[in-house]
C-alpha cells in the first residue's frame, strides 16, 4: 500500500444508481452496456486509451453512484453520449496488483469492506460512512495491457 500525490484527472465515462446494482452486488450488466456502446469505443481508440478501464464509487450521505469509463490526465474531447467527472489533486492511498486476469468486477460488497479495512490496517483514516469524506472516490484502475490493477482511495484534496 502507498501513499501518495496525484494530480488532477477526469474520469469519462457514465454513472449509475445505486438501484442498478444486480443481485450479486456488481455491475457488470452496465459495464457490458458500456463495453458494447460504439461512442466509448469509439472514444477510448481515439484517445488511446483502449487498453484502459476505471471504476469509480462515489459515495454520498445516503446512497452512492457507481462510474464506468476510463480515467486519464490528457485534455479529451468528451463525445455526446458520455459524461466527464473532474477528480481533484489529492493526497490518495493506492494498492496494485498483478496477474493474468486482475478480477475487476467483484461485488462492491466484496471490493469496499476488504479495501477499506487494508486501509484501516495500514494507519489510513476511512470515515464510518465513506460519503462523509471531502474526496469521497474509490477507484478500481485497470490497465489491460500490462494486466494491472489499481485500487484507490482519495484521502483528502490537496
Amino acid at each position: 500500500m502507498a501513499v501518495k500525490q496525484i494530480n488532477e484527472l477526469t474520469f469519462i465515462g457514465r454513472p449509475f444508481t445505486d438501484t442498478m446494482m444486480d443481485g450479486q452486488k456488481t455491475f457488470t450488466q452496465t459495464n457490458m452496456e458500456m463495453e458494447n456502446d460504439e461512442t466509448f469505443k469509439k472514444f477510448l481508440a481515439d484517445n488511446d486509451l483502449t487498453d484502459k478501464r476505471t471504476s469509480m464509487v462515489v459515495f454520498g450521505p445516503e446512497n452512492f453512484m457507481y462510474w464506468y469509463g476510463v480515467v486519464t490526465d490528457k485534455e479529451v474531447n468528451v463525445p455526446t453520449g458520455l459524461m466527464k467527472f473532474a477528480l481533484p489533486k489529492a493526497e490518495i492511498a493506492e494498492e496494485e496488483e498483478s496477474g493474468e486476469q486482475p478480477i475487476f468486477n467483484l461485488p462492491l460488497n466484496v471490493i469496499v469492506p476488504q479495501f477499506f479495512k487494508k486501509l484501516t490496517d495500514e494507519g489510513v483514516e476511512v470515515f464510518e460512512n465513506p460519503g462523509d469524506s471531502e474526496t469521497p472516490y474509490l477507484l478500481q484502475d485497470l490497465d489491460l495491457k500490462q494486466k494491472k490493477l489499481k485500487q484507490i482511495w482519495y484521502i483528502k484534496q490537496i
